[in-house]
């Protein structure tokens, strides 16, 4: 079928229905595959990332909608105002579920709104309204406050104080609950002054074949329960992986300085669980939920903090008290702050002064009330802006002499796992096309004692180089066929509790077509490669796939790690070769009109 989009040109204040050709649905699913499409398709060349002309996309894929578990998530695509390339946030939750039951598959949103306004889709209908009741407000408020208003069946996404502010990695937050990450489509969806955009689901979509459905999804749940991964997973979040990125030494002090960050020791997975008395939510039926928060002694929910916030206002920034650190990771929920780009450029930022570089003397490492009070000023409008607001790739040009350790690759902030610890995701890190952030494709997998039996080639130990080319780039198709489907890429890729026949079987009995596993890689490649065009074409910063000075050529002096640099050019040239593309990175004329682009 052909999908549906909403389409809200915001400079006339209209909305207007628009069916994508058919086409799109069979080579990109939906989702982020079709956002790709659009984004191509629709954003004129030479468009600023905060301008009018700028597109944001707000996409789901056809299982979602549908009753399936773990399929009520959202991918938000633009162009990044960060690296000038594709941006894709992602969120699970419930509000890509209910934009489907009220009929839409995705958003399109050009134009900006001349006050702040917020957008409501019910019954197949947009209407767009004032927002002046909820500016100023921190993502649950506005939340509690649209959902008072609109009814309790009312799903919110939106940005908070941080991007109303200006902040380059303000991030979209959902349901008060899901921050979309990585960076960069929050802060393009505050420039169009769009404050919420708030969905009234309708009917369950339909299912070709609901029995076969069903029979797929029970054996997920079956996998996941007997899974001690899955578990883990379901316990502690992505914390699970903290220990073993301590054993395998990526976790590193003071912004990549120091080998052993020793004053972590008292932050642990444990730790941080029996902090408080916790609730877990995810997408409705999902047998991993993937969001948690504490129960506080005043009533008010507390973000559970995730392995970015551990790893990057721990390790980085070098926070020890947990209690602190649970502070910051709820302060960026709440002003809608990506928790990886906050914590990099607070640790950059603390570098720079004590260098020199910067005089400003107000950071410390390890200084927690500096670092909460910075991160409360970036939800602040400030008379002249802040440098912290900029990111690390515009802050590094401020500060001569800073690119050697500033910790971003294409202009965006790389989460704190070090990448000198573990070739497999240096290798992401460094190749992904929306900028430094692993997570673009959830390698996971070299960090697991025994990773699943269905990744190609044999594990080898996380600073070889044999078979991460090929690990790696089954993890950016499987991914990418994830988001356009609309399934949750933490069941499936985080906890592994999905496999790409499952993937395939569930596709094929809702849209009523033989989809294969080699479908899917096909369609997973087809986007991959679609990403990379537009980064080469788009982006306004270096595009050369490499890492900062400090984790490419200065290895650590202590820790697990220790001596140890990532086999870049190595790496580089198995994943080129691999992708079909040539000795330069550049997807060949072959290989382009063998996936149809």
């Amino acid at each position: 079928m052909p999908l549906l989009a909403l389409r809200l040109h915001l400079d006339a204040g209209t909305a207007q229905t628009e069916l994508l050709p058919p086409t799109v649905e069979q080579e990109y699913l939906g989702g982020r595959g079709a956002a790709v499409w659009v984004l191509q398709q629709y954003l004129p060349a030479g468009t600023g990332p905060l301008s009018r002309a700028n597109v944001l996309v707000l996409s789901t894929g056809p299982l979602s909608g549908a009753g399936i578990a773990a399929t009520g998530g959202f991918v938000a695509s633009t162009r990044s105002p960060l690296t000038g390339a594709i941006a894709h946030s992602w969120a699970q939750g419930s509000w890509g579920g209910a934009l489907r039951r009220a009929g839409f598959d995705m958003v399109i949103v050009d134009g900006r709104s001349e006050t702040w306004c917020v957008v409501v889709i019910d019954a197949g209908r947009a209407t767009i309204e004032p927002a002046d009741d909820l500016v100023g407000l921190d993502t649950r408020a506005t939340e509690q406050r649209l959902r008072e208003r609109l009814g309790e069946g009312t799903s919110v996404l939106c940005v908070g104080p941080a991007g109303e502010a200006g902040v380059a990695y303000a991030a979209i937050v959902a349901e008060g609950r899901y921050m979309a990450e990585p960076a960069g489509t929050g802060a393009v969806m505050a420039a169009k002054r769009i404050k919420a955009i708030a969905v009234r689901g309708g009917a369950v979509r339909p299912l070709h074949d609901a029995a076969k459905v069903q029979l797929v999804s029970a054996g997920i749940e079956r996998r996941s329960a007997s899974s001690e991964l899955a578990q883990g997973i379901r316990q502690f979040g992505s914390t699970y992986y903290l220990p073993f990125v301590k054993e395998w030494g990526a976790l590193a002090g003071r912004n990549g300085q120091d080998g052993r960050a020793q004053h972590l020791q008292l932050i642990t997975r444990t730790a941080l669980a029996q902090r408080g008395k916790r609730e877990q939510f995810g997408c409705e039926g999902c047998p991993l939920p993937c969001h948690a928060h504490y129960n506080s002694k005043g009533g008010d929910p507390v973000a559970y903090p995730e392995l970015e916030a551990i790893t990057g206002f721990g390790g980085s920034c070098g926070l020890t008290n947990p209690d602190g650190l649970i502070i910051a990771n709820d302060l960026c929920l709440r002003l809608g702050l990506d928790v990886a780009s906050t914590s990099a450029a607070l640790a950059f930022m603390t570098e720079c002064q004590q260098v020199g570089l910067s005089r400003a003397g107000t950071l410390a490492w390890g200084d927690e009330d500096a670092i909460l009070q910075a991160i409360t000023k970036l939800g602040q409008q400030q008379e002249k802006r802040e440098l912290l607001s900029l990111g690390v790739g515009e802050m590094q040009e401020v500060f001569f002499g800073s690119a050697a350790f500033a910790p971003q690759v294409k202009g965006l902030a790389m989460p704190a796992l070090d990448p000198r610890a573990l070739n497999e995701i240096a290798l992401a890190t460094a190749t992904a096309p929306i900028g430094g952030d692993f997570r673009y494709a959830m390698p996971y997998e070299e960090l697991l004692p025994e990773p699943p039996s269905w990744l190609p080639d044999e594990p080898s130990h996380p600073q070889a180089v044999k078979g991460k080319a090929s690990r790696l780039i089954w993890h950016e198709r499987f991914a990418a066929a994830l988001d356009s489907a609309g399934l949750c890429r933490r069941l499936a890729l985080m906890a592994y509790q999905v496999t790409p026949t499952d993937l395939a079987e569930l596709l094929s009995a809702a849209l009523g077509r033989a989809i294969s596993g080699q479908d899917l890689a096909k369609i997973g490649e087809r986007i991959i490669t679609a990403e990379r065009m537009f980064m080469r074409r788009h982006a306004t910063v270096s595009a050369e796939d490499t890492l900062a000075a400090r984790w490419r050529d200065q290895p650590l002096k202590d820790g697990r790690a220790a001596g140890h640099l990532p086999a870049l050019s190595d790496l580089l040239a198995e994943y080129y070769k691999r992708h079909g593309w040539d000795e330069h990175g550049d997807p060949t004329p072959k290989r382009l009109a063998e996936l149809g682009l």
